[in-house]
């Protein structure tokens, strides 16, 4: 008995064994949800990342930025400790049972310094905020930022994901090189917001304001006005930004409107949309936006009219009952066929039947306007283009050949650019270019 006890025994570790080899140890599904930086005057660096992971798998390989880490400290969402491992810039977690995991640490690898000037340097996978010291001076940005703004002197930047640079000073300098720094960075920006369209009349009076400081040796003062129309440039580019996407989706639910055959109301849509497109074209971003969100409103609040066959006559109420039990068998089959018809008419189509409208691209004015593209970007885009402006993100995962998070990043960098745009649809993510790339009939 004992013998057949131990024989089982064996037999079940075996099997258990087995199974637990035949499924992979470690998950490939990791998703950054949120990245934060935080950056002190030493140069220390203090991250809080925090990602999404399968509570599946028992092990998570996490990349992290550095490699010297102090005061690492890893948690799932209940702030309860989980035991890792590291080893270089990566960081073994092990998470069964946990769907998210917090990584917070210091590191001095992110930063440099040149003289006075300190360079933060980090490739981000997705938006990143980064928080500068006090008294602090950008000197320079290898990108626009999403927001920039001031919390208690200290300077807040939402970047998007892809590689960041940071060049800034801490302290006010005030001396005549400083503020040609100063200067040139705002004028650089401003050429390079004015260069996409956007009108930031406002900036450039301010930074002509801040030469004349300047050429009257009031360095302090030009430094500041220099700061300040930089940053007013930014800030008008980020409503022009946000009003071009409040435009893009009316003019999508117009189009959906269009293809489900819901007219009515659609004109009134369409006019705020009109309205919308010159308020943006005459510099008034917020207009535009708020008359663009009022165009969705009306597009998504569309119907479809009804038909003269939908409208029938009722007889009177003062006929006998017997003709109304007649007229209802004579007119049953009508009454039938109408609803079948109303049925039809207002049903939702298929997706094909809603791709079906040939869209025409202007893929030339997006290679001219951001000449900065990767080949592998530029061949994603003329996928889309070819595509009718749209593919589900797997679609362009086994077109473009590449690692799935390279191809997340792609996106999101031609996301941030305003290029193109997700959208989940059928639990799927589903890429489009945006309308403003469309040629106009």
């Amino acid at each position: 008995m004992r013998e057949k006890r131990a024989t089982a025994y064996l037999l079940f570790t075996l099997l258990f064994l087995l199974a637990l080899t035949s499924h992979p140890a470690i998950s490939e599904e990791i998703t950054p949800e949120a990245l934060f930086l935080t950056v002190y005057p030493d140069g220390f660096v203090f991250i809080d990342y925090k990602l999404l992971v399968d509570p599946t798998f028992p092990t998570q390989n996490i990349t992290v930025f550095g490699q010297v880490l102090e005061d690492l400290l890893v948690v799932n969402k209940d702030g309860l400790p989980l035991d890792y491992s590291l080893t270089d810039s990566t960081i073994s977690v092990y998470s069964l049972g946990t769907d998210e995991v917090e990584i917070t640490y210091l590191t001095q690898d992110l930063t440099s310094k040149e003289g006075r000037f300190w360079t933060l340097n980090i490739t981000a996978p997705i938006t990143t905020m980064i928080i500068l010291p006090e008294e602090t001076t950008i000197i320079s940005l290898n990108q626009v930022p999403e927001t920039i703004m001031t919390s208690d002197n200290k300077v807040e930047l939402q970047m998007n994901a892809s590689l960041i640079e940071v060049t800034y000073v801490i302290g006010v300098v005030g001396t005549k090189e400083h503020a040609q720094i100063v200067l040139d960075e705002a004028e650089t920006t401003i050429n390079g917001i004015t260069s996409l369209g956007i009108n930031i009349t406002e900036a450039e009076t301010k930074l002509t304001e801040a030469l004349d400081a300047f050429n009257l040796g009031n360095y302090v003062e030009a430094e500041t006005l220099g700061n300040e129309a930089k940053n007013l440039a930014i800030q008008i580019n980020q409503t022009a930004t946000q009003a071009q996407l409040q435009i893009d989706e009316a003019e999508d639910a117009i189009t959906n409107a269009q293809n489900e055959v819901r007219t009515l109301g659609l004109t009134e849509a369409q006019d705020l949309l009109n309205q919308a497109n010159s308020a943006y074209d005459n510099g008034d971003y917020t207009q535009a936006s708020n008359l663009a969100i009022q165009a969705k409103t009306k597009a998504e609040g569309a119907e479809t009219p009804l038909s003269d066959e939908d409208v029938t006559s009722q007889p009177e109420e003062t006929e006998p009952l017997l003709l109304y039990g007649i007229l209802a068998a004579i007119l049953a089959p009508a009454i039938i066929a109408i609803c079948f018809f109303v049925y039809r008419s207002r049903r939702k189509p298929k997706d094909h039947e809603i791709r079906k409208k040939k869209r025409r691209i202007d893929i030339e004015r997006i290679f001219r306007e951001h000449k900065d593209l990767m080949p592998e970007e530029k061949q994603a885009i003329q996928f889309l283009v070819d595509n009718n402006g749209e593919a589900f993100e797997a679609e362009l995962y086994d077109y473009v050949k590449l690692p799935r998070t390279t191809t997340w990043r792609l996106v999101k960098r031609l996301e941030g650019m305003s290029i193109i745009r997700t959208s989940k649809f059928r639990r799927q993510n589903l890429i489009r270019v945006k309308n403003k790339y469309d040629i106009k009939e």
